[in-house]
Parts: C-alpha cells; structure tokens; sequence
C-alpha cells in the first residue's frame, strides 16, 4: 500500500517522536524503536485491517486510524500521547490501579 496524503507530521518526524519519548514496539526480536519505515508499515496494516474487516476504526502501535466519511478511500490517522483522567472524580480502586501502573518514569 502507497501512503500519501497532508501529513502534520510525517513518519519521519513521528519516528523521531518515539525515539525521543522512548516508545517501543514489541516485535519478535524484541523491543524496537520504530524507524519511519516501521511506522508507515504499521499505518498500512492498520487500514489494511479497517479494509478488510470494514470498520472505521482501527487501533494499534499508539495510532488509530479512522475511516473518512467524505472521502471513502482516505483515512485521518489519530496518535495516542497520553492518558488523562479526573483525579477528583477517581474512586479509591481506580487510585489504586493507577498507582500499581505508574512506574514513576513519565514525568522526566
């Protein structure tokens, strides 16, 4: 699959993103910081998959991709950079599992 498109950033500088950021793919020879080349690939098989199982949505390496409605051969590719929440709206357990996930690295 060709990838083109207007590209915010392109799989070079989001390559760039993941290596500055540290985030890592798990592959079958390990942990691996994607080069750009990976993440176009990643991007491919991700509207691969939206194709071939006809959903609009689509998740997987930190992207999603999702079906454009106007134009249906074209997709908008989201990125994930983080998870918030409410810290007052929390309940005691949802505390607890946050605190069991924080390694205490992101804040660096």
């Amino acid at each position: 699959m060709q990838l083109s498109g207007d590209w915010e950033l392109d799989p070079a500088e989001l390559s760039g993103l993941f290596q500055a950021k540290g985030w890592c793919y798990h592959t079958d020879e390990g942990l691996i910081l994607p080069s750009a080349k990976t993440i176009e690939a990643m991007l491919s098989q991700l509207i691969g998959e939206a194709l071939s199982t006809g959903r609009d949505e689509v998740q997987g390496g930190r992207f999603m991709v999702f079906k454009d409605a106007e134009l249906p051969n074209s997709y908008d590719l989201w990125l994930n950079v983080g998870f918030i929440w409410d810290d007052a709206k929390l309940s005691d357990e949802e505390r607890e599992l946050l605190a069991v996930d924080d390694d205490g690295d992101d804040d660096e």
